[in-house]
């Protein structure tokens, strides 16, 4: 789709020498994070070969982010490798937004088309700025139907549940049990799995079971006051597929002992219960990956499945978006954060409390 305005939005980034952006400019002390965001004047980027610029119109907030930033779990190998007044870290991987400007070499796309951001294997970081330069393979056309905010809440909660799920081999009226159904991943599988013809249950707290109902789940277990496995065997009712969410040793064996011989236990966070902001040393990861490893390969030969991870964004980014619109799927926008320093800090430490619910975005509007 083309934006209306494109060329006024084009005239006033060729303009434009310095923008706003939120970032750091020291390196982060572990949990403080938050503390050490600034709001930066920074040049504005201009697109290299292969390269479109960006006027940012939405962007998710995501714990991740954070976690690569200070360098915790997996975030050691993706988070910054200098930070200072010279070379600061801009936050930020999740875009929405349009074209303003294509460098050489680039091929199908144009000055004033709406676009998000596929998400790579490496994450993508410095997009939370008024503008940002991305390479050309990155990007997809924004879904007809989805406002900027819907785009940017739903792509990466669409592409990593719609991963997992493809692992589970899912046909109609098999029975799936989804960790963590309230949170943005469950609350994507939950609608993906009824769309599949599967019978859903959710698992979270009881103040969000009426949201996970609305939802499309057909039944769910209040975590604080019955344990899911034992309901299982109590009813002799076993699942065909566990989508586990939350993570945790605790949640892997109840999983396992919820599923039938022939199921499959699919986690996207391993066996450290929110690991994203653990400080795990090289021993401590070498064990996780061994764990994986061995419950991976015990499975393929005794059953249940293990699997850890989801299969490959780029894979699956198109599929996702595509069946989401199809089916009407929609990511709950809890709040739209203008882009405002204090207004994002607020948001990001509700987000590591781990007590939001859906997804929060900034909202770039007319910045």
């Amino acid at each position: 789709m083309m934006m209306k305005n494109s060329s006024n939005l084009a005239q006033t980034y060729q303009s434009a020498t310095q923008m706003n952006a939120i970032g750091m400019t020291d390196f982060p002390t572990i949990g403080k994070v938050v503390d050490g965001l600034k709001m930066i004047d920074v040049p504005v980027p201009r697109p290299q070969a292969g390269e479109v610029a960006i006027k940012m119109m939405a962007s998710s907030l995501y714990a991740d982010e954070l976690y690569a930033a200070q360098g915790t779990a997996l975030g050691r190998f993706f988070g910054p490798k200098v930070v200072s007044e010279t070379e600061p870290y801009i936050m930020g991987s999740s875009v929405a937004g349009i074209i303003v400007d294509v460098g050489e070499n680039v091929t199908n796309w144009a000055v004033g088309q709406e676009i998000i951001a596929i998400p790579s294997q490496t994450p993508v970081h410095g997009v939370w700025a008024e503008y940002c330069c991305l390479n050309q393979d990155r990007l997809m056309p924004k879904p007809d139907g989805f406002s900027f905010v819907e785009a940017a809440g739903i792509k990466m909660a669409a592409c990593v549940s719609w991963g997992a799920i493809c692992y589970g081999r899912i046909k109609p009226n098999n029975r799936t049990l989804v960790i963590g159904a309230s949170g943005g991943l469950g609350i994507m599988a939950v609608q993906y799995l009824k769309t599949l013809g599967a019978h859903v249950t959710g698992v979270c707290s009881g103040k969000n079971a009426e949201m996970v109902r609305a939802y499309g789940a057909d039944e769910v277990v209040d975590y604080t006051q019955h344990n899911f496995a034992d309901l299982a065997i109590q009813s002799q009712q076993f699942y065909d597929a566990v989508f586990d969410f939350v993570g945790g040793i605790d949640n892997e064996k109840a999983g396992f002992r919820a599923l039938k011989k022939s199921g499959s236990y699919i986690t996207v966070t391993g066996p450290v219960r929110f690991i994203g902001e653990k400080q795990l040393s090289w021993f401590e990861l070498g064990k996780v990956f061994f764990h994986v490893a061995s419950k991976s390969v015990l499975g393929r030969i005794s059953g249940p499945r293990y699997i850890f991870g989801e299969m490959k964004p780029a894979k699956t980014v198109h599929d996702a978006l595509t069946h989401a619109v199809k089916h009407q799927i929609k990511m709950p926008i809890s709040q739209e954060i203008p882009f405002e320093l204090d207004a994002v800090k607020q948001a990001l430490s509700l987000i590591l409390s781990h007590r939001a619910k859906g997804r929060m975005v900034i909202d770039f509007g007319n910045v």
